[in-house]
């Protein structure tokens, strides 16, 4: 505001040159609110659940207040004894703070497994069934609850798996939800459609750069929709060696294509890691790891490589150090990134500062982020080809992109002409990165 006030009391009294100055003026102004709108789309869609520094809820007597935001992981399956498939809808009914409405819930169109990004704290998990298919699900329709009733803690940065809901319609008339409910099915709910291990196509609409964006603003609404999840782009094959992609900052598979055309499928199968980047990076490497063992028992693969890019080299290395990961990640052969920024971003040591909303991710991507230093404190293991691809001309990432500590550790390092995103889809990258993969593989 003083900028504008000093910009009015030094325009001239003449009428003419008033006009032409406010015209000229208004111009420059119109043009900053318009860059300025450009970032601030995303920034004041931030939700509340998304906020790091989000008011705490109403708590029952007894239960200590703290930061309230989505920041852990409940991991199930529904299993239904209906000859008829309903849509069900599960519910984490918070024990340990007051919901009105209630948010801790997913949406399935059949029995099956799914996700759910809750604040920590105490939950209670039911499942309700639309047995008379007349798109509401009500609070008299409960079919499950999971372990007879049982209270499930979890707290921040943690994964609770191996829940089961076993639904029964029969069961409405033993399970007394809670309180009054009623929520309509109908084309404004998000319905879940993410699924670990899932064959889809590359340009698959799930995968569209306005999700990734979603992914980075609001990972709570990405995470209802498509949870975060390793897909295979054709039906897996043992013959085959996976190449496991994890894509950067406002990122999907679609920012791998260029690798996903030229990578020899008589040899390799890509795979593709997709979550919200707005989420904090240390739970998204916790998903990744359970995503990855899940897959390792069901189909038995002894050696992958793993590829990340920009701060999908956060997520991959966070999982590779974590010593209580270490041992059950020995098939993990060849570990490669691109363009990730290890110093840190200044601008998220600012955002953290003195920004109102923030989103998880900036604490993990700052040049002081606790979690950066951990990552980078502890050393890969010595059984991982470890090799580092950075962009010349990248303005984002600049020189982090070489820190010291990851140089020492890489088994080769290489340099290309490009910038933080065209290191994607350069040529001679690819060809590099193809003769690794020969060598190591």
């Amino acid at each position: 505001m003083k900028i504008l006030l000093n910009f009015l009391r030094k325009q001239p009294d003449s009428h003419q040159s008033n006009c032409k100055k406010w015209s000229h003026g208004l111009q420059i102004l119109l043009i900053l609110l318009f860059v300025f709108s450009a970032w601030a789309c995303g920034f004041f869609t931030i939700q509340q659940r998304d906020s790091a520094v989000a008011e705490s809820p109403a708590r029952e007597e007894g239960e200590a207040t703290g930061t309230f935001y989505n920041s852990a992981l409940l991991m199930g399956e529904v299993i239904s004894k209906e000859e008829y498939d309903y849509p069900v809808m599960v519910i984490a009914y918070p024990l340990s703070f007051s919901s009105d409405p209630i948010q801790d819930y997913i949406i399935l169109d059949h029995a099956g497994p799914f996700m759910m990004y809750v604040p920590e704290g105490k939950y209670r998990l039911y499942a309700i069934s639309d047995s008379n298919n007349d798109t509401f699900f009500e609070g008299s329709e409960v079919s499950g609850i999971c372990n007879n009733g049982e209270e499930i803690l979890i707290r921040k940065g943690e994964v609770r798996k191996g829940l089961r809901l076993v639904t029964d319609i029969k069961a409405a008339q033993k399970i007394q939800f809670p309180r009054e409910f009623s929520f309509r099915d109908d084309i404004n709910a998000i319905t879940y459609l993410g699924k670990n291990g899932q064959v889809r196509k590359i340009y698959d609409e799930m995968f569209s750069l306005k999700n990734a964006e979603v992914g980075l603003w609001k990972p709570s609404s990405f995470m209802k929709a498509y949870g975060a999840n390793i897909y295979f782009m054709e039906k897996y094959d043992p013959e085959k060696i996976p190449v496991l992609f994890v894509h950067g900052t406002q990122g999907s598979p679609q920012n791998w294509v260029y690798y996903w055309i030229r990578l020899d499928r008589k040899r390799y199968q890509p795979w593709f890691f997709y979550y919200p980047a707005g989420m904090h990076l240390s739970l998204a490497s916790r998903i990744l790891y359970e995503n990855l063992i899940s897959l390792k028992q069901q189909y038995g693969f002894d050696r992958i490589a793993l590829t990340a890019h920009s701060i999908g080299g956060f997520v991959t290395r966070a999982m590779l150090i974590d010593p209580e990961f270490r041992k059950e990640l020995s098939f993990v052969k060849l570990y490669v990134t691109f363009a990730t920024p290890w110093s840190g971003f200044d601008s998220a040591d600012t955002a953290v500062r003195f920004s109102l909303k923030k989103l998880p991710n900036w604490f993990d991507v700052g040049t002081r982020s606790a979690f950066g230093k951990r990552i980078m404190r502890a050393r890969l293991p010595e059984s991982i080809n470890y090799y580092l691809f950075y962009g010349k001309q990248d303005k984002i990432a600049q020189g982090k992109a070489i820190d010291d500590r990851v140089f020492a550790e890489a088994k080769g390092h290489f340099g290309f002409d490009c910038d933080h995103e065209t290191i994607l889809s350069d040529r001679k990258v690819f060809e590099q990165f193809d003769r690794i993969l020969g060598q190591e593989l």
